[in-house]
């Protein structure tokens, strides 16, 4: 088992990764592999069973280089094995700090931490504010999805940072508030860093053109959580007058990659994530080709996660950014695709206000789901079930879609054996047929 005190030195390193030589971040992820991979052998049951199966023992796992040895993981695999076979011997899943997914696979799923290691994380997102110019005195608002905080997820650390001046003072806002009132926030906050989702960030940014910020504060916007199309990279940018930076998490994860600081490339945060993009035969593929993103958490050793299919597709780049920086590169993510619905009453509601409300209230009986909006008065919800719901089970879900939906719109649930996969082999959890940034259908009256 991996130590609080090994931890420590792990958070210690990070935070000199920045200024150390490649070899050095590719000597210190590779030695927590060994670590990791020895680990989950010995007292994790789900990994012992899997890697026996395909003959594969941890000894043969050197590196990254020797990682396509070992068999991907389905999430539908992993979550379908009981909890206590998936945590460390000796732990009690419930003692541990929860993350729980959104849903924004529409694959709703829980994955558990200790607490130091769910918050040994967060210094790879405050490496990335520092690569932007974001300094520990300055002012950053985060318009996010609100989650509620389990009680072993205090929040005490990032407290005491930002208490010290050693974290950027945060403010998070819902996305589930309409833009005109995010804006008026943003201006009453003026931040320097403003972050949100690429879809609300657009919205709220329109708003921010006709009435700025004053004087103006903002310096740099980063996006997350959805696909950056190149059409609202440009909308933010000329709206706000300020680069625009994507970033690449997940809640497996936190954060993946992040932008180079000069556009373009994202830096893999080589030294918290493994990541590997593969091609159909599982091998990694060369500089320039796509392939599936396959992640291995580097520090989670209460339940490992260990070359993970997390659905999203990417392009591998080089294995040191031109900029200097020493982590290696993917390009191109193409990830979570999740519209916005505009609805009779005048609201654009968020694909996350109903996954959350819907989903995550009730997961464990739902294997996969889809939202759908066919017309402006019109959404459909398909779930395909893991356990047979009850009568009760679905017609509390369904009376409380339209509860949510409002008056006017139809709100439609159906039970599925399977649900398909868009022409490109994308899944796209939720989609819009009023208006969507990604499919180019717009309506006069929602402004993007």
């Amino acid at each position: 088992m991996s130590t609080n005190l090994d931890a420590l030195r792990s958070a210690y390193a990070i935070g000199g990764h920045a200024r150390a030589s490649r070899a050095q971040i590719v000597n210190f992820r590779d030695q927590q592999l060994r670590k990791l991979v020895q680990h989950a052998y010995r007292t994790v049951p789900y990994y012992r069973a899997l890697w026996d199966e395909h003959g594969v023992h941890p000894d043969s796992i050197r590196g990254a280089a020797d990682m396509p040895l070992l068999p991907a993981v389905v999430k539908t695999h992993f979550r379908a094995v009981p909890e206590i076979e998936r945590v460390a011997a000796g732990l009690d899943p419930e003692m541990l700090v929860p993350a729980s997914s959104s849903g924004s696979s529409g694959r709703p799923f829980q994955i558990r931490r200790s607490w130091l290691e769910h918050n040994l994380l967060f210094l790879a997102r405050m490496r990335a504010l520092r690569s932007y110019g974001v300094k520990r005195t300055d002012r950053a608002l985060n318009i996010l999805n609100p989650k509620q905080v389990h009680a072993r997820d205090n929040k005490v650390l990032g407290r005491t940072l930002a208490a010290l001046k050693l974290l950027p003072h945060q403010r998070r806002v819902s996305i589930h508030l309409d833009p005109e009132s995010i804006a008026a926030q943003v201006r009453a906050f003026r931040p320097a860093m403003l972050s949100g989702y690429p879809n609300m960030l657009a919205r709220v940014s329109s708003e921010l053109q006709r009435r700025p910020v004053s004087p103006p504060s903002i310096r740099i916007a980063l996006t997350g959580a959805e696909t950056l199309t190149p059409d609202l990279r440009r909308k933010i940018e000329e709206r706000l007058g300020v680069p625009v930076r994507d970033q690449y998490g997940s809640n497996e994860c936190n954060l993946m990659a992040w932008e180079c600081a000069h556009g373009g490339r994202l830096h893999t945060s080589d030294d918290t994530v493994l990541v590997e993009v593969v091609g159909p035969d599982g091998a990694l593929v060369e500089p320039g080709e796509h392939g599936e993103v396959v992640v291995t958490a580097l520090h989670t050793f209460t339940m490992p996660l260990i070359r993970f299919r997390i659905g999203d597709v990417a392009r591998q780049g080089s294995t040191r950014c031109e900029c200097g920086a020493p982590f290696a590169t993917i390009q191109g993510v193409q990830g979570r695709m999740l519209d916005m619905f505009p609805l009779p009453d005048g609201r654009v509601i968020h694909a996350y206000f109903l996954s959350e409300s819907l989903i995550m209230a009730d997961p464990d009986w739902i294997e996969n789901f889809q939202l759908m909006q066919e017309r402006i008065d019109h959404v459909t919800m398909r779930i395909v079930p893991r356990t047979e719901p009850t009568a009760a089970r679905i017609e509390k879900l369904r009376a409380l879609g339209a509860e949510l939906l409002g008056e006017g719109v139809r709100f439609e649930l159906l039970i599925v054996d399977s649900i398909p996969s868009e022409l490109s082999g994308k899944f796209r959890p939720a989609r819009s047929y009023v208006t969507s940034s990604y499919d180019g259908v717009t309506v006069p009256a929602v402004r993007s």
